[in-house]
């Protein structure tokens, strides 16, 4: 399994329920990775998107909501939805947000797709900071560095070595 996000130099991944920045180059690269896979993440997030399914993939939303009804899969807790996605390929299924739900799957993670801003925002909500725990986490691809909006940014992808 996969998580995808993306992060301030601080790790802030979001303020008051929204992205820090859009980023159009990461909203691309968002679509390119995930678009004909699963996406799993919380009510919140789907919230945050204005309450709509994404195109091309299947969304997996946890809430514990029971009238929430939202056109696609709902679980209610971790296990539910690791048996509901045990029979789907670990490398067609990211995690996509928020906080709780980063914390919460990061152990069965065995690929993080992180987009790092050269920036700092004022940010409510964090995602761990891989680079101060080099025993779990290694980087294995980086991409070069992009610019957009007044923001340099740059995709990397860490493997998971020691969880």
């Amino acid at each position: 399994m996969n998580a995808i996000v993306i992060v301030d130099t601080n790790w802030g991944i979001g303020k008051s329920g929204q992205l820090l920045v859009h980023l159009p180059g990461d909203l691309k690269y968002f679509k390119e990775k995930t678009l004909g896979n699963t996406i799993i993440m919380g009510r919140e997030t789907f919230d945050s998107m204005g309450g709509r399914l994404l195109p091309g993939r299947e969304s997996v939303i946890l809430s514990r909501n029971e009238n929430f009804s939202p056109g696609c899969k709902v679980c209610k807790s971790l296990e539910e939805t690791l048996a509901y996605i045990k029979d789907k390929p670990r490398e067609k299924v990211f995690i996509a947000g928020g906080e709780t739900i980063y914390k919460l799957f990061l152990p069965y993670c065995d690929k993080l797709f992180i987009t790092k801003m050269y920036a700092e925002f004022e940010a409510d909500r964090h995602f761990p900071n891989l680079d101060e725990q080099p025993e779990n986490f290694k980087v294995v691809r980086e991409s070069e560095i992009f610019e957009e909006n007044g923001v340099k940014y740059q995709f990397f992808e860490y493997a998971i070595i020691n969880f």
